[in-house]
């Protein structure tokens, strides 16, 4: 019979160690949180299972915020828990509210040129534009019902 590795053990073998922060080297996920699949609850967010780990069971409703505002750290130091207007505050705090905006037909251009140059990360361009990454994605991807969206809002 095969022995299983404990969650920690195999959760480490995950991580780059440094001074600061500790980054998640196994899946990313869409939104940039690293995943981790944990035996009878599926995939989990890597710094709450890092959370867990140093600490012990989140309880409910409660979030897992860094301190040091990188998605990929999971270093137990920089975690802590908080509710989600205490996230909102933290967003805002920090500038990294990105909300829903209306672009205007020239920014939808001008992403595009942008994204063509090859040269910025779709990050970098919708940090510009004061949008997502999953915006500008979308705006690359050229999806016929996000552009018909665009077209249809009124523009700022």
């Amino acid at each position: 019979m095969r022995r299983l590795m404990p969650i920690e053990e195999r959760f480490r073998k995950f991580v780059r160690v440094s001074d600061g922060c500790h980054e998640w080297t196994s899946v990313i996920r869409h939104d940039g949180y690293g995943s981790f699949w944990v035996s009878g609850r599926g995939k989990q967010m890597a710094h709450r299972v890092a959370y867990e780990i140093a600490h012990g069971p989140i309880p409910e409703g409660r979030l897992v915020l860094h301190r040091c505002d990188n998605r990929k750290c999971v270093n137990p130091v920089h975690l802590y828990l908080g509710s989600q207007k205490d996230n909102g505050r933290d967003m805002d705090e920090r500038g990294r509210r990105v909300g829903r905006r209306k672009l205007k037909t020239a920014c939808v251009s001008e992403i595009v040129r942008l994204i063509n140059e090859r040269v910025l990360s779709q990050e970098k361009i919708a940090r510009r534009f004061g949008v997502s990454q999953i915006t500008v994605s979308r705006i690359k991807l050229g999806q016929r019902q996000y552009l018909r969206e665009l077209d249809s809002r009124k523009e700022i």
